[in-house]
């Protein structure tokens, strides 16, 4: 409760959007055992489900985060703009769900195909902004917060942005699978193939390094107060996890399933 409140002070925008998806899901996660539509042989549900807890997340992540930067201006407009997108993209992904249809590869109608490259349009909007804030944030001269901390938060925004636009990859060649078509037997929820590469691993555990991270520069900075000790560990975790997640796509990219 008192880091809802902390949001809330920090990004009231940010916040109420992120608690709005977290409500979606809920009823979502509700209805999916009663639906009977699906979409490649899968309840339809669990993919707006899974986006919905996913930018829930993301936004109270961000809510959080963005705090720190300097130029709250400029937040704001980020926060506009994520909002619109996140609102968007989650508005396509339900709505095709109840209809039965894909919302993400769609090349089996016009309309789906001209909603999904907008969705994607947006996409790449919102994350070129957040590189710049990213970037924005690095050059700051001053910080509120623990010089590890401030490096935690640093490497998982670049990794967010890095691995957000490994996305656009997947858009390109207009498939998340390698080595086969898209749909069959997957991993509980998650859904990621067990039969061939998938690249949303990847994708996944990249952009949730905005998470991870930072949450491990927060846990050291309260342990020591040795800056450059805690700026080590920050780096040590950030390196393997950065290879963890190399391995995920290098993995796909070779057609192995992650598990």
């Amino acid at each position: 409760m008192n880091f809802y409140k902390e949001i809330l002070r920090s990004n009231a925008l940010m916040t109420k959007m992120g608690t709005a998806f977290l409500i979606l899901a809920v009823v979502l996660g509700l209805w999916a055992p009663f639906n009977k539509t699906e979409v490649l042989g899968i309840n339809a549900m669990i993919k707006p489900l899974k986006f919905a807890l996913s930018i829930w997340i993301y936004a109270w992540t961000m809510a959080y985060l963005l705090y720190y930067v300097n130029d709250q201006e400029i937040v704001a407009k980020y926060t506009t703009l994520a909002i619109l997108t996140m609102v968007y993209e989650q508005a396509v992904i339900t709505i095709q769900a109840f209809r039965g249809k894909l919302s993400h590869f769609n090349q089996t109608e016009i309309v789906g195909g001209i909603v999904y490259a907008f969705m994607g349009i947006m996409i790449v909007w919102l994350t070129t902004a957040t590189l710049l804030l990213s970037i924005r944030f690095i050059k700051q001269n001053t910080y509120k917060i623990p010089e590890t901390f401030v490096l935690s938060i640093k490497i998982g925004l670049v990794l967010f942005v890095v691995f957000s636009f490994f996305g656009g990859y997947m858009s390109g060649i207009n498939s998340h699978n390698v080595g086969g078509e898209i749909g069959g037997e997957g991993l509980t929820l998650l859904n990621w193939s067990t039969l061939f590469g998938d690249l949303r691993v990847a994708h996944f555990f990249g952009i949730h390094s905005l998470q991870l991270i930072p949450i491990f520069g927060y846990l050291v900075s309260q342990k020591t107060d040795n800056q450059l000790k805690g700026k080590q560990w920050v780096w040590l975790f950030s390196g393997v996890y950065f290879f963890f997640v190399v391995f995920t796509m290098v993995q796909a990219l070779a057609a192995e399933p992650f598990m």
